[in-house]
């Protein structure tokens, strides 16, 4: 390798981050992805893979001192995010967030409390700490959403309909975090939507808005998506309503070059926000950015993270131009895979513009991994010109896919429906 070739160091290796190793290389830089499993997917694209774990800053600083890293970007894992961030401070790298920020954007309950300074609106709930006893609990109404706030993809999370499931949900979230509290959230069956902003140079630009459905089978579980079509029917409500509140915040916290995407359900109107991605997304909003208007926010964080200039980038805006995109996720049953059928064919679809496997024949689906983006298969990327020709596009995909485990049961959880 030539000394002029710039090194990347990615912080995390899972599926997800395979898309940002992939976009660095096609810019002439040398990857580097690090994950404490040696079969990590995205060591198999990266230029080199290494076995440090991802919270080891101290590891990891070494390594880069070693090594002469140019520039380090986490992938797509909220736990890693602060790490990633003191690993870029000890070593006087370009960072999209400060000590501050990360943790306001990444821990779920200091979120909660900053929306709170700013008259943004949380789901309702109430904090349980590790030494509070069970019985103060009386009054709670059922179901309740448990969660730990340090956690994503629905690890440690559950939904409880009485007292007896109120202690296991409260166990299962107190051993998946390292807070000394979890959340009791209201349990919202409503409108769920998902926000995407860019910060660029310090202004806040909603990129993508899109509606998210999600699975409602698994019924003690978090709920997981099943798909997401953008743009969002809400998108000139929440305009109207609540993008200005929300870039007060997000200015009044000193954000300057960066991405963040935000849940929020709705209900008459009335949005409640309960999740902050300070990353990319296994959901990849940004996939839909590029495929729209060539705005890639991955090229973005590699930007920001050399420290390159970033004046005059195209940002696209959340509109999509009156184009309408969708992801359709794939979720699986507990078992084991026996057969999968149609994405050969998908891929010779030209509406679908990326596809994402996570899964393969023969691998498990056991009971931990239910309730969690564990379960996801595969995610396809579709672009059409009216939302009535998506519609049409999302039910023949549905029926393209099969999915068979060792029995010969189908193992897809059900669709979901764009109306």
């Amino acid at each position: 390798m030539q000394n002029s070739i710039k090194k990347l160091l990615i912080i995390g290796a899972n599926p997800e981050t395979i898309p940002v190793v992939e976009t660095a290389k096609t810019l002439s830089i040398y990857t580097i992805v690090t994950d404490p499993d040696p079969n990590a997917p995205a060591k198999k694209v990266a230029d080199q893979g290494i076995d440090i774990d991802g919270m080891n800053v101290d590891g990891l600083v070494a390594f880069c001192e070693r090594e002469k890293i140019d520039a380090v970007l986490v992938g797509v894992a909220d736990r890693l995010i602060e790490p990633y961030q003191q690993v870029c401070q000890r070593l006087n790298l370009p960072c999209y967030g400060n000590q501050y920020q990360c943790r306001m954007l990444t821990n779920k309950g200091e979120f909660d409390t900053l929306c709170k300074e700013y008259g943004i609106s949380t789901i309702p709930s109430i904090r349980f700490y590790k030494e509070d006893p069970i019985d103060t609990l009386q009054d709670l109404q059922y179901p309740v959403f448990i969660k730990p706030v340090d956690r994503n993809s629905g690890k440690g999370m559950s939904v409880v309909y009485n007292k007896q499931e109120l202690t296991l949900g409260i166990e299962k979230a107190l051993t998946n975090t390292s807070s000394d509290f979890i959340l009791l959230e209201r349990y919202m069956t409503c409108n769920d939507v998902l926000l995407s902003y860019t910060i660029a140079n310090g202004e806040i630009i909603l990129s993508a808005m899109g509606d998210r459905f999600t699975t409602r089978e698994q019924s003690k579980t978090s709920q997981v998506c099943l798909g997401a079509v953008y743009p969002s029917a809400l998108l000139d409500v929440y305009l109207t309503k609540e993008h200005p509140k929300m870039v007060k915040m997000l200015k009044g916290i000193g954000l300057k070059n960066a991405i963040l995407t935000i849940s929020a359900f709705v209900e008459d109107n009335n949005f409640y926000y309960y999740d902050p991605g300070f990353r990319l997304q296994g959901e990849a909003p940004n996939l839909h950015m590029e495929s729209i208007n060539n705005f890639d926010q991955k090229k973005f964080l590699i930007d920001v993270a050399f420290g390159n200039n970033i004046n005059g980038i195209n940002i696209t805006t959340a509109d999509f131009d009156n184009k309408h995109t969708s992801t359709i996720w794939f979720l699986l049953k507990e078992g084991i895979i026996g057969k999968i059928y149609g994405f050969e064919e998908l891929g010779k679809d030209a509406t679908i513009f990326h596809i994402s496997k996570r899964l393969h024949e023969g691998d498990v689906i056991d009971n931990k991994m239910v309730g969690t983006e564990s379960q996801v298969l595969a995610r396809v990327y579709l672009k059409c010109q009216t939302r009535k020709e998506l519609e049409v596009k999302i039910k023949g995909i549905y029926n393209t896919v099969k999915v068979f485990d060792l029995e010969g049961n189908n193992q897809l959880l059900n669709n979901f429906n764009i109306n």
